[in-house]
């Protein structure tokens, strides 16, 4: 007999990782571009008028001390 039918194929880790620094792709988890200055991810922000209207912001993430471009869920 094959072993193949007892495999585990949910393979999504046991936790969320924080949405401010990583999004999520297809089944798996990608950190998000990172970005040195704030200038920067503004540029970056600026060149895509499709993501600024869409609501897409730059904010500082916790994680990695760096700059994103992305939605945040508790704005203040």
């Amino acid at each position: 007999m094959s072993n193949n039918r007892h495999k585990y194929f949910n393979k999504l880790p046991p936790f969320k990782p924080d949405p401010e620094h990583y999004t999520r792709k297809q089944r798996s988890w990608k950190a998000k571009e990172a970005y040195e200055t704030k200038d920067d991810a503004w540029e970056y922000l600026n060149q895509n008028p499709k993501l600024k209207a869409q609501g897409y912001t730059v904010y500082r993430c916790r994680t990695c001390s760096k700059w994103h471009v992305g939605h945040i869920a508790n704005e203040k």
